[in-house]
């Protein structure tokens, strides 16, 4: 799957919902309380997160301040386009929380595809 293709997974353009973490790509759908449209975690849904939770930033205009869209809180780019997945100059911590994050959803989600060209090492 591509970033691209994940895109539409959101619960709108999909019903399906898919959150990827570390090129892991995860079927949320079940989850809807906290994954859907308006609801506390959907800023993570569509898209590979691992940098937004190694951060702990939910609101993915934070990620770029400088080029975000405050109304919308989006970044001014299509969504596919946002690097919210890069991790490599994360510092251990926040590497070490992206870990955590991505045990939370191994054990809670099923892996429905893995992201290609995503720069992360998949066993």
């Amino acid at each position: 799957m591509t970033r691209s293709q994940l895109a539409l997974y959101n619960g709108e353009d999909k019903p399906e919902m898919y959150v990827a973490i570390k090129g892991y790509v995860y079927d949320v759908t079940s989850n809807a309380k906290s994954y859907g449209p308006g609801k506390a975690y959907h800023s993570l849904v569509a898209r590979d997160c691992s940098r937004m939770l190694g951060m702990n930033i939910l609101n993915v205009a934070k990620l770029y301040p400088e080029d975000g869209n405050s109304a919308t809180n989006e970044p001014n780019h299509r969504r596919s386009e946002i690097d919210t997945w890069s991790v490599s100059d994360l510092t251990e911590r926040q590497q070490a929380t992206v870990d955590k994050w991505e045990l939370f959803f191994k054990k809670r989600y099923r892996i429905v595809a893995v992201i290609v060209d995503h720069g992360f090492k998949t066993v």
